[in-house]
């Protein structure tokens, strides 16, 4: 027997083996392509077809009461060529049964970006045993105007993402404050913005663009509060913007005392609770 020549053929054999292994182990291991769409982190709320354009309807996570970033993909008409030149416009509405009414909303702009229409729509109230909450979609594409209406489930948050009250000042005006900021809460200086509006008629709610806002938040259970924060100014459109430093985790309780330009109260015991791990 030839041991040098029995030799090389195992070793040959392994060597085969071992070929096989690593290249089905390679396959096994093969990355999924990564969706390029920006949306997919959206919850879809509903696709609708009208005679010049499909629509979806995206939320930035299941509609709830507060500010929430509403997202409007257009298509041509059995297409995926997107529609990039229509004048999209939003009407919220809460059917009651004895009355209905709207809600703050802005109406959608395309963004580049998102390859979409985005807006927002601030719900001032849950759905269910409330009432039902629709949002119309109102389309002008070249001078064709279509409507799409979506059934929408509006729940409330474990913490409040909105109050609403009336002003100290002015019993006849009812304000309400959305927060939009911090989203995603984490230990150190957090961007805090709250959306404020005044309810003008039961389908009117302008921005409230003239107050001042002192922000002091505090950890109930740990008895201290936290350094470097700042007030949030008013920015555009209802929209106050500031900094919360948040110097551990845990729960939270952001309080905030408002005023109007000639230094009234308007609210002193306002408050938003923000508990993060």
């Amino acid at each position: 027997m030839n041991i040098s020549k029995t030799f090389a053929s195992m070793a040959t054999a392994v060597c085969l083996v071992l070929s096989f292994t690593s290249c089905e182990k390679g396959d096994d291991t093969t990355k999924q392509p990564i969706s390029s769409n920006p949306l997919d982190s959206y919850a879809l709320a509903g696709v609708k077809n009208t005679t010049n354009a499909d629509v979806k309807l995206y939320f930035g996570e299941e509609a709830f009461v507060g500010y929430n970033t509403v997202a409007v993909e257009l298509f041509e008409p059995g297409t995926q060529n997107v529609i990039e030149n229509a004048i999209v416009s939003f009407l919220p509405m809460m059917d009651m049964g004895t009355m209905k009414h709207s809600t703050p909303f802005t109406n959608p702009a395309f963004d580049v970006d998102m390859d979409a229409y985005m807006g927002s729509s601030t719900f001032i109230m849950p759905g269910g045993t409330m009432g039902s909450w629709t949002i119309a979609v109102i389309i002008d594409h070249n001078g064709n105007i279509d409507t799409a209406t979506f059934d929408i489930d509006v729940v409330e948050k474990t913490e409040a993402k909105l109050i609403s009250f009336v002003s100290a000042v002015d019993s006849t005006t009812k304000l309400f404050v959305a927060l939009k900021e911090p989203s995603a809460p984490e230990i150190g200086l957090n961007n805090f913005e709250v959306m404020v509006y005044k309810k003008e008629s039961m389908m009117s709610f302008p921005p409230a663009t003239d107050l001042n806002i002192e922000i002091d938040p505090e950890m109930p259970t740990m008895g201290h509060g936290s350094p470097n924060n700042e007030n949030p100014v008013h920015i555009a459109d209802g929209l106050y913007r500031g900094k919360v430093n948040f110097t551990m985790s845990g729960y939270w309780k952001v309080n905030m005392s408002i005023t109007d330009n000639n230094g009234k109260t308007v609210k002193d015991d306002a408050y938003f609770n923000i508990t993060f791990q």
